[in-house]
């Protein structure tokens, strides 16, 4: 009697493909989404935004922190006067992303902070992807969420910055189609991004720092395409162009319809730069601007950990634009939590992974060094620590 050996291949149709056995898995591919299945992929999106939404209906039992960009977008919004008979109102609607998710909340601050927890799921989940599909080893990449977001740094930025933090989502959605479209030439990635980056814009003036850090980063990635004179330079103008063309486009019906242009604001931003400039100085003399500049010096460590010397003056650019859209005005009072969110997703889309076991273990030394990084900087912030001492009371009240 002839018997069919267990490690014959198996093909469709033969007596041996049956429930117990499985077809070889594929292997990933650099353009799949983290997780491939879009049922694991929502899971995923959902872990990530019910710590969010936890603490946003513990803030709700005590009063509201005052000071926060929160709390002045629903003072902006209830101040602007929908039923007069003109279209003077529309003039009110920067940034329009943002003023019109607050307007249509029915649920005040709980509501914004729900939109937040929901935000934090997708930035999350696509740092995720960008980890994935950069091959960053899996304990890398997994100190790096964690120094990203389990920290009351990044829990404040998204419950009481809603403006920002729906910036800084939109900016990591298009850095993730930006290394597509960058990296491997996904063309329709590269649209993508271009539209991300202009959401970013119009969700918050510091969309526009955001936009411009995007538009600066992109010569720095690894081009998947043959070399072609002004590659870089068209790759930039793709990603750019929605921006350019929302800001040109609002500014031409404000001109038309109100007479006022972007500029007509310039010298009340100008009257103020003496007093940002106070303020900065007084940060960088003391502790907090340590803080500031670490995230840097990481970002510094890490590159020439995997020998990219390359990223290194592109973090020292970031560094400087953060510090010119503080004395522009362009980050609102009482945010927290910008410089090391926005550096810590720079540095997992553009640092190349670790090739070597003693590369790969100083990187998860630098990375656990960020998680302790983003703690003693929010334990530097007044309004930080202002929130946190409020949830905790609400938590003790809670419980007796």
């Amino acid at each position: 009697m002839s018997s069919t050996p267990t490690d014959a291949p198996v093909v469709e149709g033969s007596p041996l493909r049956g429930k117990h056995l499985r077809a070889p898995r594929r292997a990933r591919t650099r353009l799949d989404p983290f997780p491939r299945s879009t049922t694991a992929r929502w899971m995923l999106r959902l872990a990530f935004s019910l710590p969010i939404a936890l603490l946003v209906v513990l803030d709700q039992l005590g009063p509201p922190l005052t000071g926060s960009p929160n709390a002045r977008l629903i003072e902006t919004v209830a101040g602007i006067e929908w039923t007069r008979g003109d279209a003077q109102w529309l003039s009110s609607l920067y940034p329009h992303v943002t003023v019109l998710l607050a307007s249509a909340n029915p649920l005040g601050r709980l509501g914004l902070g729900l939109v937040a927890a929901i935000a934090a799921g997708f930035l999350l989940q696509k740092v995720c992807e960008i980890i994935a599909q950069r091959s960053i080893p899996r304990s890398t990449g997994t100190i790096l969420v964690i120094a990203l977001a389990a920290n009351p740094l990044f829990a404040y930025f998204a419950t009481e910055n809603l403006a920002g933090f729906l910036a800084l989502t939109f900016f990591a959605l298009a850095i993730a189609d930006l290394v597509r479209f960058v990296n491997w030439g996904n063309t329709e990635s590269g649209f993508r991004a271009g539209l991300l980056l202009m959401l970013s814009v119009l969700s918050d003036p510091t969309g526009v720092l955001f936009a411009t850090v995007a538009v600066l980063a992109s010569p720095f990635l690894r081009h998947g395409r043959p070399p072609a004179r002004g590659l870089r330079a068209a790759n930039m103008l793709v990603i750019a162009f929605p921006s350019i063309g929302a800001f040109v486009t609002v500014s031409a019906l404000s001109l038309l319809f109100f007479g006022t242009t972007a500029f007509d604001g310039l010298g009340a931003v100008l009257d103020g730069i003496p007093e940002r400039a106070t303020q900065l100085a007084a940060s960088y003399s003391s502790p907090t601007g340590l803080l500031l500049a670490a995230p840097v010096l990481s970002a510094w460590l890490v590159a020439a950990i995997v020998r990219r010397p390359v990223a290194i003056p592109l973090s020292v650019v970031v560094f400087l634009l953060l510090n010119a859209a503080f004395l522009l005005g362009m980050i609102a009072p009482g945010s927290a939590g910008v410089t090391f969110t926005l550096l810590t997703i720079l540095a997992i889309a553009l640092i190349p992974a670790a090739r070597t076991l003693r590369q790969n273990l100083l990187v998860d030394l630098v990375a656990v060094v960020q998680i302790a990084i983003a703690w003693t900087a929010a334990l530097d912030r007044p309004i930080v620590v202002e929130w946190m001492t409020g949830i905790g009371s609400n938590v003790a009240a809670l419980l007796g």
